[in-house]
């Protein structure tokens, strides 16, 4: 082989490395992500159950906790919000243990600063899912579950790119002391 065809090899190699949005590692990733998204999903309509089921025993319709000033908070909607904060913590810890466990070895994150980002990607997302499921379901006329699956995934997909690319990226953290 010639220097030059050597080059060229590197080249290509380098130019090809470069232009892969999704190589291997981050497949596996965007697995793990989708299962953890997942099991969060479940635990979030567990916690609402369970939520709803506490506030009826004890009349919450009745406590002043669920009122602020003139407006009265709906059980329901407490009850997710409860929900959504455990099943944020649990996502951001079991995504920090299992999902990005190698990109956590390359840098050392601030976990308040990695929380907060991880909570705004959380609420986006939160957003992208709402959104696609009025347009699907309200404005198009589509079924219920078909709208809800929809917002679902591409908000989980969203998601991971944003928390891939900003929230567990070593390049917004110290390196890591080796």
């Amino acid at each position: 082989m010639t220097k030059e065809e050597v080059t060229n090899e590197d080249s290509e190699i380098s130019t090809e490395e470069k232009t892969s949005v999704f190589d291997r590692e981050r497949n596996l990733r965007l697995l793990k992500f989708a299962i953890v998204s997942g099991g969060g999903f479940g635990l979030t309509e567990l916690f609402v159950f369970l939520s709803l089921l506490v506030f009826d025993i004890y009349y919450a319709r009745d406590l002043i906790l669920f009122r602020i000033w003139v407006f009265d908070i709906y059980t329901g909607h407490f009850a997710l919000l409860i929900a959504i904060a455990i099943v944020m913590i649990y996502n951001y810890a079991i995504n920090k243990i299992w999902t990005f466990r190698k990109v956590e070895k390359q840098a050392d994150f601030k976990v308040p600063t990695q929380f907060i980002k991880f909570a705004i990607v959380g609420a986006s997302g939160a957003l992208v899912n709402y959104g696609l499921f009025h347009l699907f379901f309200v404005v198009i006329g589509w079924n219920v579950f078909v709208a809800t699956a929809i917002g679902f995934i591409v908000s989980v997909l969203t998601n991971f790119i944003l928390n891939d690319i900003w929230t567990f990226n070593p390049r917004f953290a110290k390196k890591a002391e080796t």
